[in-house]
């Protein structure tokens, strides 16, 4: 199955540059992301963009905690 060409939205600041492969860690046990890693050539390769979430009250203990910011770097 293909997939159709879509052009995507860049919001500014958070812009993330082509990349291959995508990362996700979770905060402990939850089902709450802790950081999104983009790279280019596998997941060996080159970090293009990290975004790092923190939510209201600092690292939730349950799912389903509520986002506060996300930050690019």
């Amino acid at each position: 199955m293909s997939s159709p060409n879509v052009k995507v939205r860049n919001v500014a600041g958070l812009n993330i540059p082509e990349h291959d492969y995508v990362a996700l860690t979770y905060v402990g046990s939850t089902n709450n992301i802790n950081t999104v890693t983009y790279k280019t050539s596998g997941p060996a390769g080159t970090t293009v963009a990290t975004l790092t979430f923190t939510y209201v009250g600092g690292a939730p203990a349950s799912d389903d905690a509520k986002l506060l910011t996300v930050t690019r770097s």
